[in-house]
């Protein structure tokens, strides 16, 4: 019996887990989009230097490569890292999104330092102003660290084109290029804690949201879900066929009235233990209030419904020690079944099922043995 309640389909995402992570995808697509933008702006600067070039190219070192070389490399470049903003914009979450991540901040770092080793200092035009966007766009994704690395690779490819148009330091080019390292440190800088800043506030905005929000959805005795959560799980979950089970504890009363309030609540934590430890992956348990309880139980059919109940009768009847006392309650249950193409709703479900816990519970039907109570 236990064996055949574990079975069944994976256990549903839980609905406050679904709803942050949307918030996270969100997020994410919101800063890929601004990433796309600042991508836009690099590409029509880039496509402005090259085009402006022609005719007027006067090579400042002796190195002077072929001009549409130059230009099919920068192009190949950005034509990447635009196809991976797409696939960017498509996998918001999981490793996926980190590995293309990666892939694109160096496709951009690359389609900047590309032009600035050539056009920058071999040309003598200076584009390294553009290499900002790259920054941004390394810390927007990769925080202080990754854009730290960035700023390497572009200072690098800045310094070797400088040395190959043979403006090394100590000659007229060389003040301007510290400078023009220096300021691009100072960008990267103070994007990366910014990023980094705005990613732990997000971060911790993300998990207080989800932890109110479980704790709106979580019954604060027993842990297990509630009328809230219930109504949650009934508008994310596909329609099908389902089992509504209602049971309710019979002697619970008699319980708190003879040993309190104290022994009342442990004897509802044991209840719902020995309920949960009972279900399948997919099912819900929900506590409405008081002692009763209710099991969801999607795609099973009647027949196995109700051998379900009868285990949780004979678990919910074992003797529970209250501190004060070993006590024994009973239970009345009721179910409503929905069938395949059926659209009744969990109210519908459960106005039924409460009509047939009464039943059970005037006629002693399906009941665990009198509550009987022991003293220590």
């Amino acid at each position: 019996m236990a064996r055949f309640l574990r079975s069944g389909p994976p256990r549903p995402m839980d609905t406050a887990v679904k709803t942050e992570l949307h918030h996270r995808r969100e997020h994410r697509h919101t800063l890929e989009r601004v990433a796309l933008w600042a991508r836009a702006c690099m590409m029509l600067v880039v496509a402005a230097v090259l085009l402006g070039m022609p005719g007027g190219v006067r090579w400042t070192g002796g190195w002077q490569p072929p001009f549409w070389q130059v230009s099919a490399v920068i192009g190949a470049q950005l034509a990447a890292a635009t196809v991976l903003a797409v696939l960017q914009l498509r996998h918001g979450t999981g490793g996926r999104y980190r590995w293309i991540a990666r892939a694109q901040t160096a496709c951009d770092v690359l389609a900047v330092a590309l032009p600035m080793l050539v056009v920058d200092s071999v040309a003598g035009v200076p584009v390294w102003p553009s290499a900002v966007l790259a920054l941004l766009s390394a810390a927007t994704r990769h925080k202080l660290a990754g854009v730290l690395v960035a700023w390497a690779v572009v200072a690098a490819a800045l310094v070797t084109g400088v040395v190959l148009g043979n403006g090394a330091p100590g000659t007229p080019h060389g003040p301007g290029v510290v400078l023009a390292v220096v300021l691009l440190l100072v960008t990267a800088a103070t994007a990366g804690v910014q990023a980094t800043s705005l990613d732990r506030y997000v971060t911790e905005l993300h998990d207080a949201r989800l932890a109110m929000t479980r704790q709106a959805h979580t019954d604060a005795l027993t842990g297990l879900a509630n009328r809230a959560a219930l109504e949650a799980y009934e508008a994310s979950a596909p329609a099908g066929a389902v089992s509504l089970v209602l049971l309710d504890l019979d002697g619970f009363k008699e319980v708190n009235d003879t040993h309190g309030h104290a022994a009342g609540d442990r004897l509802l934590k044991t209840v719902a233990d020995r309920l949960r430890s009972r279900l399948r992956p997919g099912d819900l348990l929900v506590r409405l209030g008081g002692d009763e309880f209710v099991v969801i139980l999607p795609g099973l059919a009647p027949s196995q419904a109700d051998m379900a109940i009868a285990g949780w009768v004979r678990a919910v009847a074992d003797p529970v020690d209250v501190g004060s006392g070993t006590v024994r309650v009973g239970v009345s249950a009721g179910v409503a079944h929905r069938a395949e193409g059926d659209n009744s709703r969990f109210a519908d479900l459960l106005r039924t099922a409460d009509r047939r816990m009464y039943h059970d519970k005037h006629t002693r039907t399906g009941r665990g043995p009198a509550p009987a109570m022991t003293p220590v």
